[in-house]
């Protein structure tokens, strides 16, 4: 059912020394900038850096850490979305919301193919 991995974000420690790191060293295209998260082309996957402040439910997974993997993005197509969806619930993976967490609490959701 998933169709590949769409997206790492990384909750970072200063959003601005970062941003420069992966878009003037590495030359990443930058995407999208909503002041406290950026995103960047990465082939036909996405890397996002999130401040704290972006996304709590993310820094929180972090269990104290001050920088990590906030989730990842799995791609997904629609008609598997219900099913898999409901599997996760079943089993006792819900979050919060549409989004999943694994057998060690990462967090994770879907965006349609």
């Amino acid at each position: 059912m998933i169709q590949g991995l769409d997206a790492i974000i990384l909750i970072v420690k200063d959003l601005a020394k970062q941003k420069d790191f992966y878009q003037n060293v590495l030359g990443l295209e930058l995407e999208a900038d909503y002041g406290d998260a950026v995103f960047f082309k990465c082939g036909k996957q996405k890397l996002a850096l999130f401040a704290h402040s972006h996304h709590p439910e993310g820094t929180k997974s972090l269990e104290g850490a001050k920088k990590g993997i906030s989730h990842i993005e799995f791609r997904i197509k629609n008609k598997d979305l219900e099913k898999i969806e409901k599997k996760l619930k079943e089993s006792g993976f819900h979050a919060y919301s549409n989004n999943y967490k694994d057998a060690d609490g990462n967090l994770f959701h879907f965006n349609i193919e």
